[in-house]
C-alpha cells in the first residue's frame, strides 16, 4: 500500500509488552473482586445458585472462546483487535459498527465505575470509621464528577507514557487487588458464621437466624439447585467479559501467536480460580444459606430488609460485620484498586480503537499522530478522555446511560459477529489467510480448528445473549432501551458512510485502506 491510503507506512507503536504484561492487562479488564458485586446480584436474580459452581463452569466455556480469539489474533496482529478482522473479511462499515458500539460501552462502564469507588468503597471506608457527614459528601455526584475527572486525567498520563508503563501500573494495582483479597480471605476463614452473626446481631438493624427463617418462610428454596446453577452462572460469565482484551493491544505485543495464548488463557484460569475462591470462603465465613437467604429479602423487597444498603454486597457492606474497623479500611482500600485498574483498562483499549480507526482513515488522521518516544497515540488519547469526562456527565446527571441496561447482549452480537466472519475469513480472504501462522491455518481432518472454535464462540455467545435478555434479568423487554441498543450499531454504519463518501470526494476511497493488513 502507498503512502496515499494508510497514513504512513508504519504505525509508530512499539512491540514491548510481554505475554505476562497482556495477562495482567486482561485480568483487570475483567475486575477481580467485582465479582463480589456481581454474585450477589447474581443469588438475588436465582434463588438457590451455588457461586462457587458458576466460576467452575465459566473457565472452560471461556478457554475455548479465548483459544478462538487468540488464534485469529495471530493472523492479523494489529491494535484494534475485531475492527481490523471483521472490516478485512465482512465489510469495514460493520467492523466500525461493531467497534464503534464497544467504544461508547466501554467508556460509559468507566462512567459506572467511578460512583463504584465513591459509593461503594470510600463512603463505606468514611463510615466505619466515624465520619459520617464526610462519607455523604464523598457519594454525591459533585465529588463523583471531581474524582472522574482526576481518575481520567490521571488514566490519560499512565497511557501517554507507553503501554510498558501502563502494564507496570497495572501489575502494581493487581497485586494491592490480591493483597486485599488473601486478607479478606484469612479473616474470614479465621473467624466462623457464627462468629460472624454474632458480630452482625450486635451492629445490624436485623438478625442472623431470622433473615433465614423469614427468607424460608416466603420462598426462598434454602438449599442449591442445579436449575438456578445453570441459569446464575451466566451472570458469572458476564463478569469474564474482557478476558480476550489483549487483542486490542496486539499491535504492541511481542511474540504474539505464543503470548496471545499465554494471556488470554491464563487469565481465564487466573480470573476463575480468584472467583472460585472469593466465593467459596464468603460461604465459608459468612454461611452461605445467610448470603442467599439475605440476597433473597432484599430482591424481594421483603419489609424484614432493614440494613442502609439496597443490595447487600459481600464487600464492601457486609465484610464490616466480620473485621475491625482498620482491617475493614484496608481491604476495602485494595478492592477499590480494581475499579481504578478497570477504568485504565478501558481508556487504553478505547485508545487503541481509535488510533485504528484514524489510521484506516476512517476518523480524521490527526487522532493517529503516535508520540515517538513512548510509543503511544496522544492525539486519540486526548480525544478519549474528552469523551470519558462528557460520557460521565451523562451517567451522573441524566438518565442517559440507563438505557445501557443491554450491555451484555450488544457485546455477545459483537463476538458473534467476528465468530462468523472467522468462518468467512480463509475465502474471501484467501491472500491473508495463506500468508498466516500454521496456527490459524490448522485443521482437524478437512474442518480448519478455526472453523470449529468459531462456532462453539457464536454457541456460547448466542447463550449468554438471550441469558442477559431473559425475564429475570431485565424484566419486561423496554423497546426504547433495545431500539438504542440497536442505535449504537446503526449510528456506526452511519459515521463510516460519512467518512467513505467524503473520501471519496476527495480522491482517496476509504475502501482501499481494507485491501490489506494496517503496516506494523
Amino acid at each position: 500500500m502507498g503512502k496515499e491510503v494508510y497514513v504512513r507506512k508504519t504505525s509508530g507503536l512499539i512491540r514491548n509488552i510481554s505475554a505476562w504484561d497482556a495477562l495482567f492487562f486482561n485480568l483487570m479488564v475483567m475486575a477481580p473482586t467485582a465479582i463480589l458485586v456481581y454474585g450477589v446480584w447474581a443469588t438475588m436474580i436465582w434463588p438457590g445458585v451455588h457461586l462457587p459452581t458458576t466460576a467452575l463452569i465459566c473457565i472452560p466455556l471461556c478457554i475455548i472462546v479465548g483459544i478462538f480469539y487468540a488464534i485469529y489474533s495471530a493472523a492479523m496482529p494489529r491494535s484494534g483487535g475485531e475492527y481490523v478482522w471483521i472490516s478485512r473479511t465482512l465489510h469495514p462499515a460493520v467492523g466500525f459498527m461493531c467497534s464503534f458500539s464497544l467504544f461508547v460501552i466501554l467508556l460509559s462502564v468507566a462512567g459506572s465505575y467511578v460512583p463504584w469507588f465513591t459509593q461503594w468503597a470510600l463512603a463505606p471506608i468514611l463510615e466505619v470509621n466515624g465520619y459520617a457527614e464526610a462519607a455523604t459528601f464523598v457519594a454525591s455526584n459533585e465529588f463523583s464528577f471531581l474524582f472522574a475527572v482526576v481518575c481520567y486525567l490521571l488514566c490519560a498520563v499512565i497511557v501517554s507514557r507507553g503501554a510498558k508503563v501502563t502494564s507496570r501500573i497495572l501489575e502494581i494495582l493487581f497485586g494491592l487487588v490480591m493483597l486485599g483479597l488473601v486478607v479478606y480471605c484469612v479473616t474470614l476463614l479465621t473467624g466462623s458464621p457464627a462468629q460472624f452473626a454474632a458480630n452482625f446481631n450486635a451492629q445490624s438493624s436485623m438478625n442472623y437466624e431470622a433473615v433465614i427463617e423469614s427468607a424460608v418462610e416466603n420462598g426462598w428454596p434454602s438449599r442449591f439447585l442445579t436449575g438456578a446453577t445453570l441459569l446464575g452462572f451466566s451472570f458469572t460469565l458476564i463478569n469474564f467479559l474482557g478476558f480476550q482484551s489483549s487483542v486490542y493491544i496486539s499491535g504492541e505485543l511481542k511474540e504474539v501467536r505464543k503470548s496471545q495464548i499465554t494471556a488470554i488463557v491464563g487469565a481465564v484460569i487466573v480470573f476463575g480460580l480468584i472467583t472460585w475462591i472469593a466465593y467459596q470462603v464468603t460461604y465459608m465465613g459468612m454461611g452461605s444459606d445467610f448470603i442467599g437467604a439475605l440476597s433473597y429479602l432484599a430482591a424481594t423487597g421483603d419489609p424484614s430488609y432493614t440494613l442502609p444498603f439496597a443490595e447487600p454486597f459481600f464487600m464492601p457492606f457486609l465484610y464490616q460485620y466480620a473485621v475491625s474497623p482498620p482491617v475493614y479500611t484496608f481491604v476495602v482500600f485494595c478492592w477499590s484498586m480494581m475499579i481504578i485498574a478497570a477504568i485504565l483498562t478501558y481508556i487504553a483499549i478505547s485508545v487503541r480503537l481509535v488510533f485504528a480507526w484514524s489510521f484506516d482513515r476512517v476518523l480524521p488522521t490527526a487522532l493517529s499522530k503516535v508520540d515517538r518516544r513512548y510509543g503511544s497515540p496522544y492525539m486519540a488519547l486526548i480525544f478519549v478522555t474528552i469523551v470519558a469526562v462528557i460520557l460521565q456527565v451523562a451517567w451522573l446527571w441524566t438518565p442517559l446511560l440507563s438505557y445501557f441496561a443491554y450491555i451484555p447482549m450488544v457485546w455477545m452480537i459483537f463476538q458473534i459477529i467476528t465468530a462468523i466472519s472467522a468462518l468467512a475469513f480463509p475465502y474471501v480472504r484467501k491472500d491473508i489467510y495463506e500468508k498466516a501462522p500454521a496456527v490459524v491455518r490448522a485443521k482437524i481432518g478437512p474442518v480448519p480448528v478455526l472453523a470449529i472454535l468459531s462456532v462453539l464462540t457464536i454457541a456460547v455467545g448466542l447463550y449468554i445473549a438471550y441469558a442477559s435478555m431473559s425475564p429475570a434479568m431485565v424484566g419486561t423487554i423496554d423497546p426504547s432501551i433495545l431500539t438504542f441498543s440497536f442505535g449504537l450499531y446503526v449510528l456506526g454504519v452511519v459515521i463510516y458512510f460519512i467518512s467513505s463518501i467524503y473520501h471519496r470526494t476527495a480522491g482517496i476511497p476509504l475502501e482501499l485502506s481494507f485491501k490489506e493488513i494496517p503496516p506494523e
